[in-house]
């Protein structure tokens, strides 16, 4: 892995749905939070029970999610994620371990914005906070809806 600043090309984080309908300027603020890392194909991005606390965002690339079962050595596929997906948010807001692992199915670029800088930046833009928080809300509970109804499925 290598991790360079970038000062400019923000445009990925409008497709990406935490930040709907934020102002340029503020995507700018928030891309100079974060540090761009360059991951390989099979590289482990974040690792399941690791420290948590930054928020991920894939510039370019696709990275497979997978959860632990009961058998530790074999990993649950959750989902793939591409360009615009975001991951470690949870970690960011409630300082546990990441919840799954991210490992890149090819090479990827990962925007990683130390979570810290970012309640941060939040902090001193409460209307921006609540816009983002308002979005992470919608998206955690789709998660949540999509867990329930894939548990409704089980035969138990």
């Amino acid at each position: 892995m290598s991790i360079r600043k970038e000062k400019s090309v923000t445009d990925f984080l409008k497709e990406v749905s935490l930040f709907d309908g934020v102002q340029d300027n503020a995507l700018s603020q928030i891309f100079k939070l974060g540090k761009v890392a360059n991951f390989k194909a099979g590289e482990t991005i974040i690792l399941e029970g690791q420290a948590g606390g930054n928020l991920h965002i894939i510039i370019n690339g696709q990275a497979d999610v997978s959860k632990s079962g009961k058998d530790p050595a074999k990993k649950k596929h959750l989902s793939n994620i591409s360009r615009g997906s975001i991951f470690g948010e949870m970690s960011v807001f409630d300082d546990a371990p990441y919840s799954a692992t991210v490992r890149a199915k090819e090479d990827c670029s990962v925007h990683v914005i130390n979570g810290e800088d970012f309640k941060k930046f939040l902090k001193k833009n409460p209307q921006l906070a609540y816009e983002v928080f308002t979005t992470l809300i919608n998206m955690m509970s789709n998660r949540l809806r999509r867990t329930n109804a894939a548990f409704s499925a089980l035969e138990i």
